[in-house]
């Protein structure tokens, strides 16, 4: 099939500035569309121009970048209102068997659903209102455009808690969910397991690196056994330094190893032998890293926030505890062999060819026959 995925913003920006990179082949949407791709599928991503990588890259589908209209109010990194996307879906529609759109609130997706109605899927992520300006134009969105203006269009929640919450807005809402899935290809589990956490993210206060740093240096501290434990952070950002000094003042500074930011291809190593993948994310609802740990073998230590907080409960794949502390990471450690059998069993529905497939199950389940009366 011939498959089109609207996602304007390929990576979270930082106090509204989009960093670009060299490549976009690591973001999440990039590697959904891979899975489609190995599924035997064409594929045409259409994002931002904001989000284009700075150098040439070549990929197993195709991508077509919009410049932003009136980005002063429609920010590129938040809410972007693609200029010219309209005409190009309205000429192209026909080559697409379906299409995928990210998030209802986003108006690049009213677009897709008015253009496209019933052959598109509304893959919906948020479980609450976005905070911008009180929440008001969220919930003006919510009560009276996607009832409205979108409700042909079938929405595919991203979790269980999405689910529920787009449920409220609309009716036509698949029981089933898919989540972000990742790269099967290059993470992939690992028999060996080392004595080291990881942590990868983006370094600012948002994702609560320090509390997880602060546990980490009590267990080694109050741990004998434990003591030669290191922990690993991949990732920048503006906080870098304030960890680094954090490490030193708990006397870990020579445990706490910082790498930097790193590519998929070479991070997966560390993120495969890792004991742990530790998060402590003050606001993050769906974070990619959760499947990339899952996919790779590798047991997660998580707060309740995140919306995958429950499907890690419900299987067994670590600890996902509000406050979690050193005699979770202890847990962890003894529990090992159990959380990563338990990631591996359930691997291949994680991954992005196992979330394509799943995707196109609901198109062929839930929307083709409509399309054919």
């Amino acid at each position: 099939m011939n498959i089109l995925i609207i996602n304007c913003i390929l990576s979270t920006s930082e106090k509204g500035v989009i960093t670009r990179r060299n490549s976009i082949k690591d973001c999440m949407i990039c590697n959904f569309a891979q899975g489609f791709v190995s599924n035997g599928h064409s594929v045409t991503i259409l994002a931002s121009e904001e989000f284009q990588p700075l150098q040439e890259e070549s990929y197993d589908f195709r991508v077509v970048f919009f410049p932003s209209r009136w980005p002063s109010v429609f920010k590129p990194d938040l809410i972007p209102f693609p200029k010219g996307m309209n005409r190009w879906i309205k000429e192209n529609s026909s080559q697409f068997d379906f299409a995928i759109a990210s998030e209802a609130f986003a108006v690049s997706s009213l677009i897709a659903s008015r253009c496209l109605g019933r052959k598109l899927i509304i893959w919906q992520e948020m479980d609450i209102h976005q905070r911008k300006f009180f929440k008001i134009p969220a919930r003006f969105w919510y009560n009276i455009i996607v009832p409205l203006f979108m409700r042909k269009s079938r929405v595919v929640a991203r979790s269980e808690r999405a689910r529920k919450f787009i449920s409220q807005y609309t009716h036509n809402v698949s029981k089933t969910c898919v989540d972000h899935g990742a790269n099967g290809a290059i993470l992939f589990p690992s028999d060996e397991v080392k004595r080291h956490f990881i942590i990868v993210s983006r370094l600012i206060a948002a994702k609560g690196i320090d509390i997880s740093i602060k546990s980490f240096a009590t267990l080694i501290h109050n741990y004998p056994q434990y003591a030669d434990f290191k922990l690993l952070i991949i990732g920048d950002g503006d906080y870098c330094e304030t960890l680094k000094e954090l490490a030193r003042q708990q006397n870990v500074e020579g445990s706490v190893q910082f790498h930097g930011f790193m590519r998929h291809e070479e991070m997966a190593l560390m993120l495969r032998t890792a004991t742990a993948m530790l998060i402590n994310t003050l606001h993050d609802l769906n974070m990619v890293s959760i499947p990339e740990a899952i996919i790779s073998g590798t047991p997660i230590i998580s707060n309740t926030i995140p919306t995958s907080a429950p499907f890690i409960q419900e299987h067994e794949l670590g600890v996902a505890r509000a406050n979690w502390d050193e005699t979770d990471l202890a847990k962890a450690i003894e529990n090992y062999p159990t959380y990563h059998a338990n990631c591996v069993s359930i691997r291949d529905t994680l991954t992005n060819n196992g979330c394509a497939r799943t995707m196109v199950k609901v198109f062929e389940t839930e929307i083709l026959p409509k399309l054919n009366h």
